[in-house]
Formats: C-alpha cells, structure tokens, sequence
C-alpha cells in the first residue's frame, strides 16, 4: 500500500509547532523584560517627578501590541498547527478503518475535517440493502503529494477519523460511471414528467369546476 503519511511528516509537523511556540515566549520574554525594566526605571524616579508618564505610556503601548500579537498569533497560526499534528498524531496512534470502494471524483470545495483544510474524495459502493449506489466520502490532505487513483478504479483503502492515509489500486477503470450517471438523468426526467402531469391533471379539475360553475 502507498502511505501517505511518513514519520518525516510528523517530526516536520512536531518541529514546526515547538518553533512556533518558541517565538511566542520568546516575544512573551522580551514583554516581560521590558515592562520590569521600566517598572525599575519608575521606581527610581523621585516623587512627583515629571517622567513618571514616560515608563507608564511605554508600558501600556507594549501591553497593547502584545495582546494584538497574541490573539491572532495563538488562535489562528499556532491553533492550526496544533490542530494539525493532533491529527498526525491520531494519524499514527488511533484506530483505522480498511475498505475496498470504487472511486468516482475529488470534490474541490472550501471543506474542513477538525479546522483543517481537506479535499473530498467520493467513493461509490454498492448498498445490497437498498439495492443502489451509495456515496462514501473521506478526506484527503491537499498538501501531501497528489493521489494516483481516477474515476472508476476499485481502491482497497486505509482511513483513520475519516482522513485517508493508505491506499493501494486493486484494479483500473474496474467501473464506469456514464451508465450510472445516465440512469441518474433518466430518473430525475421521470420525477418531472411525473410532476408535470400532476400539474396538468389538476389544472384539468379546475377547468372542468369552473365550468360547471358557469353553466
């Protein structure tokens, strides 16, 4: 089976959030030095003496550019990055799911899987129950390499919290969609052909009420 996933991507993911993380306390460092050195500074300073608003302005200038850098610094990029080797982590660690479906197409929308930003991929299966074709969609990393399998191959799949990780082409083109997508149309003219003659039908029986109202 192709993995899509490497322990080369986790350590990458892991290194990324502990540097991310690094650059916040070490801006959260430099705050702090900061604000103590003018606090030093302040106390220094005789009483009444007119520079006291000098370390005060400071101090409340940088507590507003460090809580401006903290919320989008720590609620979007790190969130994300946390977010995404948690995933990793279940990627490696959680419970796994193999299935054998034919593939139909990437559904390329603004998807996210647990805030993370994903394509589509819808599998076709045969439902015994119903006695039709049903949709399985999983979800794909769109920034791991691209996935070699086309409409109409039978996959044999791994999935972990629905992100496919594994996978391995059983057979090519095993099934074409045309004839499925056909009997789709031929179902959906049905349904309006069927809706049109209800239509007329009733438009008949208000004819035939209105005149004999008239007569």
């Amino acid at each position: 089976m192709v993995s899509i996933y490497k322990d080369a991507d986790y350590l990458a993911a892991y290194k990324q959030k502990k540097r991310v993380l690094g650059v916040y306390w070490a801006v959260t460092l430099f705050y702090a030095v900061f604000c103590i050195a003018w606090w030093i500074y302040y106390m220094g300073l005789p009483y009444n003496d007119p520079m006291q608003t000098l370390p005060k302005a400071c101090v409340y200038v940088a507590t507003g550019l460090f809580i401006a850098f903290s919320f989008p610094y720590l609620g979007i990029k790190f969130s994300r990055i946390r977010r995404y080797f948690k995933m990793l982590t279940y990627v490696s660690e959680g419970l796994k799911n193999e299935e054998k479906n034919y593939f139909y197409c990437f559904e390329e929308k603004s998807l996210q899987k647990d805030n993370i930003d994903v394509v589509a991929c819808i599998f076709e299966t045969w439902n015994k129950k119903k006695q039709e074709w049903m949709d399985r969609e999983v979800y794909f990393d769109p920034e791991m390499p691209d996935l070699e399998f086309e409409s109409g191959d039978y996959v044999q799949y791994v999935v972990q919290s629905n992100f496919i990780i594994q996978y391995e082409i059983l057979e090519k083109k095993a099934l074409e969609f045309e004839e499925l997508e056909d009997e789709e149309e031929y179902e959906e003219e049905i349904q309006v052909a069927e809706v049109a003659d209800e239509t007329d039908e009733y438009q008949e029986d208000e004819d035939i009420e209105v005149s004999a109202v008239e007569e």
